[in-house]
């Protein structure tokens, strides 16, 4: 088993970091990525990256302690002589460190032991129960409680899923389908044009849907996403539990091609919305283009806010078209920078957020923009808040998934191309 051990960069000032590692044994009541399980509360202090200078150092704590840790990978999922791997798409682990990763190519999910050996898989291409139309980028998978939810789309070239096969995790079979389209009668007025892309399951059974419109009907004005309940068999429990605004999409008609055309593209250096399930079905919401995280309860009653100081990164038009030249070919060759280049108003600086995730346990993981692109600034932070801790993670790795001590990523192999799932054990000296 190849291991490789990543050591945190040295910095001029640290954070504690408390629950950071033990080896117990997982909650039954899991669901979503969980950073660091405790049975016993262990003090790590993790050394900071402080190369952009971006954050108030006077609002971080002063700490003696100092004690570095590192990144130890454990195993690898993916293509092996026996069972070869298609396009990956979504990515799942359970509470025994199970993987599974959806297939856009062979619609199936595939499932792998704690020692990356390949069990079985699930679901086939079709129709009927147990099976997937098609799986997409769009794919989404969510782990609550003992049941797997993979969203499901009538066809590969359909934007939205319009159901989700759910699988038990205690014999990993078929258990249900949710249909998600909502009869007329359901539909609400703040619903007119909107259908479902996320699906968050909920302890209770329900599901938390995530509402918005197509691409090209963002032209009339800013959009929202629109949050709902709906019950195991798609029955509308509340239509308007939350909101927040969608991506801002640029749209360039392409004159010069042999067919003109209309290019759609939602680019990330605008804000975007941000949103993350916690474990006891709480939610948190942000807008990339400052680091202030809004939690709301499982009713959608808003019970913190979280803000941290961070100044954004300046940009300019010139930058932006340097940086998506050669981007996006599939809008065309040339079409990304020219839509950049013909855009009316542009953001002035960088998003401050990148990703956010929540863990089992209560901890937020936020990735903060920094002035390496090729890296992630990873900020954890209590329930509350609080800064646990920070350290850079190369952006080529995105982390997918934390749970039970673990990280997973999802990296591709720059000899083969091959992509694969990588886990990651946190370790101190």
């Amino acid at each position: 088993m190849s291991k490789q051990t990543i050591k945190m960069p040295e910095t001029k000032y640290m954070i504690t970091m408390v629950n950071l590692l033990t080896q117990s044994e997982p909650r039954k009541e899991s669901g979503f990525p969980m950073f660091f399980r405790a049975s016993v509360a262990i003090l790590i202090v993790v050394m900071i990256t402080a190369s952009t200078g971006r954050v108030n150092e006077e609002e971080l704590p002063e700490l003696s302690n100092q004690v570095a840790i590192s990144l130890t990978e454990v195993s690898r999922y993916g293509d092996s002589d026996d069972h070869l791997i298609g396009v990956f798409s979504a990515i799942a682990v359970d509470e025994q460190n199970r993987v599974y990763i959806a297939d856009r190519n062979q619609t199936v999910i595939h499932v792998f032991d704690e020692e990356s050996d390949y069990l079985t898989s699930m679901g086939r291409k079709g129709r009927g129960p147990a099976e997937f139309s098609a799986i997409t980028p769009n794919t989404t998978m969510q782990i609550h409680g003992d049941h797997l939810y993979v969203t499901d789309y009538a066809n590969e070239w359909n934007f939205f899923p319009d159901r989700v096969q759910v699988f038990s995790l205690s014999d990993l079979q078929f258990s249900h389908t949710v249909n998600l389209l909502l009869d007329r009668d359901q539909r609400s007025s703040n619903l007119s044009g909107f259908y479902p892309m996320w699906v968050y399951p909920r302890k209770e059974g329900n599901l938390l849907v995530a509402y918005q419109r197509m691409p090209a009907d963002y032209r009339d004005g800013e959009s929202r996403i629109q949050y709902v309940l709906q019950t195991r068999k798609g029955e509308m429990i509340e239509s308007d539990l939350y909101s927040q605004p969608d991506k801002t999409q640029l749209i360039y008609y392409v004159r010069n091609a042999p067919m003109p055309y209309e290019a759609t593209h939602a680019f990330s250096f605008f804000p975007q919305s941000l949103f993350t399930v916690t474990s006891d079905d709480r939610f948190i919401s942000a807008r990339t283009d400052q680091f202030e995280l809004s939690v709301y309860n499982a009713s959608g009653e808003q019970v913190n806010q979280i803000s941290h100081p961070v100044d954004p990164l300046p940009a300019s038009r010139g930058e932006l078209i340097g940086m998506y030249e050669n981007r996006l070919p599939s809008l065309g060759e040339g079409v990304a920078a020219a839509m950049i280049r013909e855009a009316d108003d542009l953001p002035e600086t960088w998003p401050v957020l990148r990703n956010l995730l929540s863990d089992d346990e209560g901890q937020i993981w936020a990735s903060v923009v920094v002035e390496d692109f090729n890296l992630n600034e990873w900020w954890v932070l209590r329930p509350d808040g609080e800064v646990l801790g920070r350290f850079d993670w190369p952006r080529s790795k995105p982390i997918e998934v934390v749970r039970n001590g673990h990280v997973y990523t999802r990296e591709t192999d720059e000899e083969t191309g091959l992509q694969q799932v990588v886990r990651y054990r946190i370790e101190m000296p």
